[in-house]
């Protein structure tokens, strides 16, 4: 019989209550008998709370906090299982993702972190495209303009995050790249050709609302790391800044 990894999954929430239902559901119906679902609510004022209540097999709590990354640490803090899962409050599972993980994992006792395939979906749940697994190394994600992780389809083991730390509370919206710059730093990074989640890009979504927040941050971050300073990532970072006001007069 394979060996079931414990498998933790980490979601944060502020009045998601339109989506979180479908994201608790669909870790709930994954069919695997190992893992917890942890949700760290900062004290949503819609129906967000009815809806944890109905699920005894959460674990969550509700309280104020400082941030998302505070939350996420929270979360990353108490779980207690072999892998992590970082699945946002309006993401879900694709089915049969934690066989999949589980799979991976066991067969591959010597590999750390893996990314499979992700599905991007709009506010209906409707499927608009896939984006392929890829690997990153810690040169792509500090110098290059290809500076994402996909964050949600990559998991790794709990024991990466007691060797490298947790978020940095001072970035609200790169706290996932300096996370996966630092794992890129001490671990190489695979892929499965496999769907793992499915993100989510709608209107209120943080991906389409904070865009200069979000090169700030980026900004930031390069500093934090050291980036080369004529890295065609840096180059691009500043023509963002450069072009950002003429978008929002053509806006």
């Amino acid at each position: 019989m394979t060996e079931k990894l414990k498998i933790s999954v980490i979601t944060v929430s502020y009045n998601q209550g339109r989506f979180i239902e479908e994201n608790i559901l669909s870790v709930q119906n994954q069919k695997y008998d190992n893992f917890e679902h942890i949700i760290i609510d900062a004290c949503s004022k819609d129906n967000t709370l009815d809806i944890l209540k109905k699920y005894d097999h959460l674990v969550w709590t509700s309280e104020p906090d400082k941030g998302q990354s505070d939350g996420l640490n929270k979360g990353f803090r108490k779980a207690t299982g072999d892998l992590i899962v970082w699945l946002n409050s309006d993401d879900v599972m694709c089915e049969g993702a934690f066989e999949v993980l589980n799979k991976f994992f066991t067969e591959n006792p010597d590999k750390h972190v893996v990314t499979g395939n992700q599905l991007i979906i709009n506010g209906n749940s409707k499927i608009d495209h896939v984006i392929k697994a890829e690997s990153f190394t810690y040169d792509r994600l500090l110098n290059t303009r290809y500076c994402s992780v996909m964050q949600n389809s990559t998991v790794f083991r709990k024991e990466v995050l007691d060797k490298v730390g947790l978020l940095d509370e001072n970035l609200h919206y790169t706290m996932d790249l300096d996370l996966f710059i630092r794992i890129a730093k001490e671990y190489t990074s695979y892929t499965i050709d496999a769907d793992i989640a499915k993100f989510r890009v709608w209107e209120d979504s943080k991906t389409t609302t904070a865009q200069i927040n979000f090169y700030k941050n980026m900004l930031t971050l390069k500093k934090k790391h050291k980036a080369h300073i004529f890295s065609s990532g840096n180059i691009w970072l500043m023509w963002q800044f450069v072009k950002y006001p003429f978008k929002r007069m053509l806006t």
